[in-house]
């Protein structure tokens, strides 16, 4: 999940200091929001409807958490803003946050798409006023989960030097003995799951 929402961050193309909207904070955009703040954005809004995840991303980096049950996410973004994001992160997978992060994003920024977009239908609908008729220099990225060794021995190294601790995302922990119980936590979403974490 690091590796993928790190990525997220990267593809943004956040400037020092600039502004960058995160949707959806599950395990991938936790990571997405904790690279952001990495990476020196000035202004971090995550986007989450859950009081727990939105807590989370409070202590992972984000400055504002926007809540999409109290009216646009995206309309919220740019009042706060006025007038957009530097860049926006989609990590769920859907047209709506997709759209948002279009929406969200002032013109010459830039949207990078982390969300896996199989559910819900056969197309992916970038609307043209968001997209500003073509025209607003907004670029759309895409990416999932970077591997490799160099990659990884990055990763750790944040992890040694302390600069970065995803253990606040695993809520939940399991002995080896009881692994297939943690996937299927993991898989049926139950208990407010983010990650387990399995212990040998």
């Amino acid at each position: 999940m690091l590796s993928t929402g790190f990525v997220g961050a990267e593809n943004a193309h956040i400037p020092l200091g600039g502004t960058v909207a995160v949707f959806a904070q599950g395990a991938v955009g936790l990571s997405a929001t904790l690279g952001a703040r990495l990476l020196g954005a000035g202004l971090v809004i995550a986007v989450e409807g859950r009081p727990d995840r939105a807590a989370l991303a409070k202590q992972l980096g984000a400055d504002v958490v926007v809540d999409p049950s109290g009216g646009d996410a995206a309309e919220q973004i740019v009042e706060i803003t006025g007038d957009g994001v530097d860049s926006a992160i989609e990590a769920l997978g859907s047209q709506v946050t997709f759209e948002g992060c279009l929406r969200a994003t002032r013109a010459g920024g830039t949207i990078s798409n982390l969300g896996h977009h199989g559910e819900g239908g056969p197309t992916l609908t970038i609307p043209l006023d968001a997209f500003g008729l073509g025209m607003a220099g907004k670029q759309i990225t895409t990416d999932l989960c970077p591997g490799g060794r160099e990659r990884m021995e990055r990763l750790m190294r944040l992890l040694v030097t302390g600069k970065v601790d995803p253990t606040p995302m695993t809520t939940h922990r399991f002995g080896i003995g009881d692994a297939e119980e943690a996937f299927a936590v993991m898989r049926d979403k139950r208990d407010g799951v983010i990650k387990p974490l399995i212990t040998y």
